[in-house]
């Protein structure tokens, strides 16, 4: 049986730890028909786990806003309330585009992806944030909501960048 596991601290390290079996002394293992080889590997993303879960929250929390606030009239009124923040339907479309672009990203376990949509969110939401006054109209923008959602695009982005990545691959050789 062989095994080897690699651990992806970040993407300029990486770890590599091998155990190989012990060859017979009388010469080289070899495989012929009477063995199986089976080989798999698994995979384990936390950066895309913590992508995925904010994406889904982003796109329920929107998918909510657009709901209650709907969309067959100006997009700028009703305001609605949602999670204890005001919204308005642009802002829920907003969300859902963010949370679904963040879930796409931890669906597929995509590094870049969460950092994109992490990083925009975070520079839109900074700015919404620092200017509220500005948005309070047209997306009805507390600014408690906007530094929520500063907070959680560096909790992504930090994630993605680093949190390690974990792969296992594994060789089973059997008699059959």
């Amino acid at each position: 049986m062989s095994e080897s596991t690699s651990i992806h601290n970040s993407p300029q390290y990486e770890r590599v730890e091998t155990t190989t079996p012990v060859t017979p002394v009388h010469g080289e293992a070899q495989h012929d028909e009477s063995t199986s080889r089976t080989t798999s590997t698994s995979r384990f993303s936390p950066d895309a786990i913590v992508a995925a879960v904010a994406g889904v929250v982003l796109l329920v929390l929107g998918l909510v806003v657009v709901t209650r606030a709907g969309v067959s009239g100006p997009l700028r009124v009703p305001v609605v309330t949602a999670l204890g923040f005001t919204h308005t339907a642009i802002l829920g479309i907003i969300e859902i585009v963010f949370g679904a672009g963040l879930l796409l990203a931890g669906a597929t376990a995509s590094r870049t992806g969460a950092l994109i949509f992490s990083a925009t969110m975070g520079i839109a939401a900074f700015v919404g944030a620092v200017q509220t006054k500005s948005f309070k109209s047209s997306l009805a923008l507390e600014s408690g909501l906007a530094w929520l959602a500063v907070i959680v695009a560096v909790v992504v982005a930090g994630a993605a960048l680093l949190a390690p990545r974990y792969t296992k691959h594994s060789t089973v050789v059997t008699p059959r």
